[in-house]
C-alpha cells in the first residue's frame, strides 16, 4: 500500500458529474438568492408593467374628464349665447308691441309676431296685455287663452325669454320668445364626433409614450436589481452607473458604497481565514518536523488538478483548503507517535489512522468548513474499498478526498520520514502507477502523470522547497 490518498474511473470525467457524485457545491448554489427569473417566480407583473398600466388607465380618465369638461363647458356657454339671443328677440318683439298696444290696433300684432318667428329655432312667440290673455301667437289655436297662472315657465329643451311691456309705468303686457334648445346639442354632437377621433389618437399616442417613458425610468431600476442580485451571487466588482439626484441616483450610490464597504470587509474576513488556516497547518508542522512544506505542497498541487478538471472557484477553494489542512488531525494523536523514529507498532498504526477522524471533528463545527472536514476524514479511503475510516471505494469517495489521497502519496513517498529516506522521483511514478485502480482513482493519476509531464509538479515543489 503507498502513503497518501486518491479519484474517479478511467473515462473523461464530465464536470457535472463531478460535482454531482463528490458532494461538491453545484454552479450557482453559493447565490443564497437562488437562480431565479420572472418565470421561476411564476407570472407577475414588472415594475414597468405596473406604472405604465396605471399611467394608461390614468391617462384615459384624465383625458375622459376633460372632454366631458369641455362638453360641459361649450353645453354652458351655447345656453348663455341662446340666453342673451332670446332675451333680444323677446325685448326687439316687446319694443314693437308698444304701439300697437298703445292704439289698440290688434291688426299690427300678425306681422309683428311672424317676423319673429321666421327665425327657425324660435318654438314659439306671444304677447298678452295686461291680464294675461294672449292678444297674438305663433300658434293661431291659442290667441284669445288667458294665462291663469301667469306666464309659465319653459318646458323642456326650452330657452324662454318674458319681458315685460310698461308704458309711463303701467304694465300693459308681456312679450314672450322662445328657443329650442335642439341647436345646442346638435353644435355639441358634431363637437364630440369632431374630437373623438383626435382624442383617441392622443389618448393612443399617450399610453404608448408612457410605456416607453415609463420604460426608461424603470430600466435604472432593473440595472440596480441586477446589481443586487450579482452581489448575492458574491461579485463584489458590481458597480451602478447613475449620476441622476432623484431617489434612484442616490440609492445607486448609496449600493455603491455599501458594496465597497462589503468588499474590504470580505478581503479582511478572508485575510484572517488565510491566517487562521495558515496557523493550524503550522501548528500541525510544528508537530511534525518531516512534513515542513508537506502541507503547502500537496495543496498547490492538488489545485493544479482541480484547474486541470476545470472546477469552479468554490470548489477549487475547498479543495485548496482541504488539501493544505489533510493532515490538521495529528494535533490531537498522542506525543511519541507523530514523527516516531523508526516504523510504527500496530497500536501505535491505528492510532496514527485515526487523524482523519479527529481533523473532520475538529473541523466539523465550523459551518464554513464543514464540507472540508468531510473530505480531511476521507482523504485516506482506497479506492478498492480497503481505505480508511470508512472503507468507502470508487466515487462514493468525494473527489477533493480522492485528489488529496493522491498528491500526498506522492509528497510523502518523495519526502524523508524518520523511518526511511526519500524515493526517487521516477520510484515514486512506479508506486503510483502500480497503485492505479486499487488505492489510487485510474484518471486522476493519468492527470498526474500529465502535470508531472509538463514540469507542473517539479515546479511547484521547487518553488515551495
Amino acid at each position: 500500500m503507498i502513503e497518501g490518498n486518491g479519484l474517479a474511473d478511467n473515462t473523461v470525467i464530465e464536470k457535472k458529474h463531478l460535482m454531482d457524485r463528490t458532494g461538491f457545491m453545484p454552479p450557482g448554489t453559493v447565490n443564497r438568492f437562488g437562480p431565479t427569473s420572472p418565470m421561476s417566480e411564476g407570472f407577475v407583473f414588472s415594475l414597468r408593467w405596473k406604472m405604465a398600466l396605471s399611467f394608461s388607465v390614468l391617462f384615459p380618465l384624465v383625458a375622459s374628464l376633460l372632454f366631458l369638461a369641455l362638453l360641459r363647458y361649450q353645453w354652458f356657454f351655447l345656453s348663455q349665447e341662446g340666453n342673451k339671443r332670446v332675451q333680444s328677440l323677446a325685448v326687439n318683439l316687446a319694443v314693437n308691441a308698444r304701439n300697437p298696444l298703445l292704439a289698440q290696433d290688434d291688426l299690427r300684432f300678425g306681422p309683428i309676431i311672424e317676423s319673429v318667428s321666421l327665425d327657425r329655432e324660435v318654438v314659439y312667440a306671444y304677447l298678452t296685455d295686461h291680464q294675461d290673455k294672449i292678444l297674438y301667437h305663433s300658434d293661431p289655436g291659442r290667441i284669445g287663452e288667458v294665462l291663469a297662472d301667469g306666464v309659465p315657465g319653459p318646458g323642456k329643451g326650452i330657452i324662454q325669454a318674458a319681458i315685460p311691456i310698461v308704458i309711463e309705468g303701467v304694465h300693459v303686457g308681456t312679450a314672450v320668445v322662445a328657443l329650442g334648445a335642439d341647436h345646442i346639442r346638435e353644435v355639441m354632437m358634431s363637437t364630440a364626433i369632431g374630437l373623438l377621433f383626435p382624442l383617441s389618437l392622443g389618448t393612443a399616442l399617450g399610453v404608448v409614450g408612457i410605456f416607453f417613458l415609463t420604460g426608461i425610468h424603470v430600466k435604472r431600476v432593473e440595472r440596480l436589481e441586477e446589481a443586487v442580485r450579482a452581489l448575492g451571487s458574491g461579485d463584489m466588482t458590481v458597480r451602478v452607473s447613475d449620476n441622476s439626484h432623484d431617489e434612484v441616483g442616490r440609492l445607486s450610490r448609496h449600493f455603491n458604497e455599501m458594496v465597497e464597504q462589503l468588499h474590504t470587509a470580505r478581503r479582511q474576513i478572508e485575510r484572517n481565514f488565510k491566517e487562521t488556516i495558515s496557523a493550524l497547518a503550522a501548528a500541525v508542522e510544528a508537530k511534525d518536523a518531516y512534513t515542513r512544506g508537506h502541507c503547502d505542497r500537496v495543496g498547490r498541487i492538488s489545485v493544479a488538478i482541480g484547474e486541470r478538471l476545470h472546477l469552479d472557484e468554490s470548489q477549487i477553494k475547498e479543495l485548496e483548503l482541504a488539501a493544505i489542512l489533510h493532515d490538521v488531525g495529528k494535533i490531537g494523536v498522542e506525543e511519541g507517535v507523530v514523527g516516531k523514529i523508526g516504523p510504527l507498532t500496530a497500536v501505535e498504526t491505528d492510532k496514527m489512522k485515526g487523524h482523519p477522524e479527529i481533523g473532520a471533528r475538529i473541523l466539523n463545527p465550523l459551518s464554513s468548513l464543514h464540507k472540508v472536514g468531510l473530505y480531511i476524514r476521507h482523504h485516506h479511503e482506497h479506492f478498492d474499498g480497503s481505505g480508511y475510516p470508512d472503507g468507502l471505494k470508487g466515487e462514493e469517495i468525494p473527489l477533493a478526498s480522492r485528489i488529496i489521497l493522491l498528491v500526498d502519496a506522492f509528497d510523502a513517498m518523495t519526502t524523508t520520514r524518520p523511518y526511511r529516506e526519500a524515493l526517487s522521483k521516477t520510484e515514486t511514478l512506479e508506486r503510483i502507477s502500480k497503485g492505479t485502480g486499487t488505492q489510487f482513482d485510474p484518471h486522476l493519476v493519468e492527470l498526474f502523470h500529465e502535470l508531472d509531464r509538463e514540469g507542473v509538479v517539479e515546479a511547484i515543489c521547487r518553488e515551495v522547497g
